[in-house]
Parts: C-alpha cells; sequence; structure tokens
C-alpha cells in the first residue's frame, strides 16, 4: 500500500480501519467508551487498544496517539502501517506491543486538540488535591488573547498588547506563559483542568490493567504540530540523569534528545510544561516498571509568517468552543485551518510520516528486544 492510504479522513473511519486491521493481525482488543461526550453526528466516542505479542512479556512498548485529538491521524496513520506491514509477527523475542488508539477520542472526533472540557490533556496529569502550579503572567494574557472575534482589527489590536507585554517580559515570557499550562481560566489556552479527565482516568486504567506484567516499558506517544514536513522529533521527558534517558538515548541517540536539537527542530526555545502524561505514566508505573521513551511529533504545521498566523489556530478552537459554536457558518472553514496544521493532506507529509514512523518503530523495538535480553540475563 502506498503511505497515503494509511490515513484517514475521519475519526469513525480511523477507528474502525485500526480494528480491522489489529483484528486481522490476530491483536488482544479491548475498546473503553466516553460516555461524557459525543462526536459529530452523535457519534460514540472510544478508545480502543490492541496487544500483540505474549500476553505474559516483561518488556512492553506502549504505543499512543491522538493525546491531543486533531493530532490523531498521523499516529494512527502509523498505528494501522505497522500492523499492516507485519510488525506483531516481527516482534523481538519477549516483547509485546500495546498500542492505544485515539486517547481523546473527543478532540480526535471533532479536529480539535483539547478534550470535550478545553482541558490540554498533557497539562491533566496532575495530582489535583494539591495546589496547582502557578501561572501569574497568563493570568495577565488571558483577557488579551480572547477576543470575541478573530477579523483582522481584533488580531490587531491583540498583537499590539502582546508586543506591550514582549517589551516588559521577553518573547520566551510569552510563549512560555501561554504554553506551559494554567488552572485558573477553563475558557483558556492550554487548561490543565481541576480534575483528571475522562482520557487520564482510561489510559491510567489501561496501563494499570494491561502492564500489570512489565517491568520494562518503552513509550511512543505521536504527536504533531510544529512547523516542517514529517521530521520526528523526541522529547524525552524523563530527568537526563535517570536510567531511562539513557536508555532512549541508546535507542534514537544522545543527539536527538538533546535540548539544542530539539529546539533547533521545533523553531524556538522550548517552553516549560506541567502536568504532562509522560509524567504522569512514569509515576504510575514506578519503581515496579523503568519507563523509557517519548512524546514523538512529526512536524506538521507550513511556515508561519507573522505572530497573527502563529496564533490563528488556536484562536479558532477557542472561538469555535466559547463563541461562535461547532455550528456556525464559518466553522467548516475554521476545522479545516486546524487540520491543515495538525494534519495536512500534503502528500509529502504524509509519506514522511510513513517512513519516518517505521523507522522509529524498528529502531525502538530493537532496543527493546535487547532491553529484554539483558532483563532475561539479569534474573539468570
Amino acid at each position: 500500500m502506498k503511505a497515503t492510504q494509511f490515513f484517514s479522513e475521519t475519526y469513525p473511519q480511523a477507528r474502525a480501519r485500526f480494528l480491522a486491521a489489529a483484528d486481522s493481525a490476530g491483536g488482544r482488543i479491548a475498546s473503553y467508551e466516553n460516555s461524557h461526550a459525543m462526536g459529530p453526528g452523535d457519534t460514540p466516542l472510544f478508545t480502543d487498544t490492541a496487544w500483540f505479542g505474549p500476553a505474559d512479556a516483561g518488556t512492553v512498548l506502549l504505543n499512543t496517539c491522538g493525546t491531543h485529538g486533531a493530532e490523531g491521524y498521523g499516529g494512527s496513520a502509523a498505528q494501522l502501517a505497522w500492523i499492516s506491514d507485519g510488525g506483531p509477527a516481527r516482534l523481538p523475542q519477549g516483547v509485546a506491543v500495546l498500542m492505544v488508539h485515539a486517547v481523546n477520542p473527543f478532540g480526535f472526533a471533532w479536529g480539535l486538540r483539547g478534550t470535550e472540557n478545553n482541558v490540554d490533556l498533557n497539562r491533566n496529569f496532575l495530582d489535583h488535591s494539591e495546589p496547582y502550579p502557578d501561572n501569574p503572567l497568563y493570568d495577565e494574557l488571558h483577557p488579551l488573547l480572547c477576543p470575541e472575534r478573530i477579523d483582522d482589527a481584533a488580531v490587531q489590536k491583540m498583537l499590539a498588547a502582546g508586543a506591550r507585554f514582549v517589551e516588559r517580559h521577553g518573547q520566551w515570557a510569552l510563549e512560555d506563559a501561554i504554553s506551559r499550562g494554567q488552572y485558573t481560566h477553563p475558557d483558556g489556552y492550554h487548561f490543565g483542568g481541576r480534575a483528571p479527565e475522562w482520557s487520564n482516568l482510561t489510559i491510567r486504567r489501561i496501563v494499570r490493567d494491561e502492564l500489570a506484567l512489565a517491568h520494562r516499558v518503552g513509550f511512543i506517544d505521536w504527536h504533531s504540530g510544529p512547523t516542517g514536513n514529517g521530521e520526528l522529533i523526541h522529547l524525552c521527558f524523563s530527568d537526563p540523569k535517570a536510567p531511562g534517558f539513557s536508555r532512549a538515548a541508546s535507542w534514537w541517540g544522545r543527539d536527538t534528545l538533546d535540548p539544542k536539537t530539539i529546539d533547533a527542530m521545533w523553531g524556538s526555545k522550548r517552553p516549560t510544561r506541567c502536568g504532562i502524561m509522560f509524567w504522569g505514566l512514569e509515576a504510575q508505573l514506578g519503581p515496579r516498571a523503568e519507563l523509557a521513551g517519548a512524546v514523538v511529533e512529526f512536524r506538521s504545521a507550513q511556515t508561519k509568517g507573522n505572530a497573527a498566523k502563529a496564533m490563528r489556530v488556536p484562536m479558532l478552537e477557542r472561538w469555535l468552543r466559547f463563541v461562535g459554536g461547532f455550528d456556525a457558518p464559518e466553522a467548516p472553514g475554521y476545522f479545516e485551518e486546524i487540520r491543515d496544521d495538525y494534519a495536512p493532506r500534503r502528500q509529502s507529509w504524509q509519506e514522511n510520516v510513513i517512513a519516518n514512523a517505521m523507522g522509529c518503530y524498528e529502531v525502538t523495538l530493537a532496543g527493546l528486544g535487547q532491553w529484554a535480553r539483558e532483563g532475561l540475563r539479569a534474573a539468570d
């Protein structure tokens, strides 16, 4: 099959193809329905899993997609390509793969980044009984970032206020305040929520039940969004001094995980983060199991010529949720703009995604095979 054939047009199509391929390849399938929300046309929403390999494997690759819903198309295509290419039949001895399709099915189905509650799922994995991390600069920015209209006049007013903010605090402070995560404005950007989301609870349940016997867990969480054409950015959130970081570096190369490499590919210095899924699952698995892996981004967006274009996609999502509504006359065009940032239909992008994903699977599974052999020697 051509690389482009692994890409789906809608969430229901992506789900049906994933389930059919997993079943055909002998995967053990489980489905979890999100009863709190529906997709377009009252489509039911599910997170689905497929297990390949020994049921009692002590070494497992946990591979997720759709954590940021609209970004799910690339990861779903990568999963489908690996299954269809016979990946399950070529697993190293003692290694299993657990694929999780559509961690955030609401966002996937609607083509939005956040959950049904406008929560950035990758800011939701923290202890909600404790005080939330402060983000005082976001409180200052919030009124500026949320205009009722997104016409040229409103955007220029916002940009002028943003320029004054940058004069006082600097450009990186602006980017960090917007994207690190905030817990005070439910209608704002990168809202981390006030309780665990359904998707948070569900992936934790999956990890608890499916990885109970695993002692060594590799992790690939497919994402997309940074400017580029299908190249991979590996964001390893392990402590650089921890064994998990060294393990991931042995698979993908220490230069690949170097912050300088990442910043260069990202296009700017990476902001800080709060409440990401990687840390939540790392804490859940430890100390029983070691986690090694990364959030792996498919670069996807086209170059933005100015700040207004850089902010447009997140502004569109917020406008659809809180101002115009999903049935507004402008909505179809706005949804399409969002999709083009995270899951473009460019043939070159789709070809690069599949080629790079398949290479990543190959290298990671080879590394997991070595890790499994080390585990067997240690047990002797």
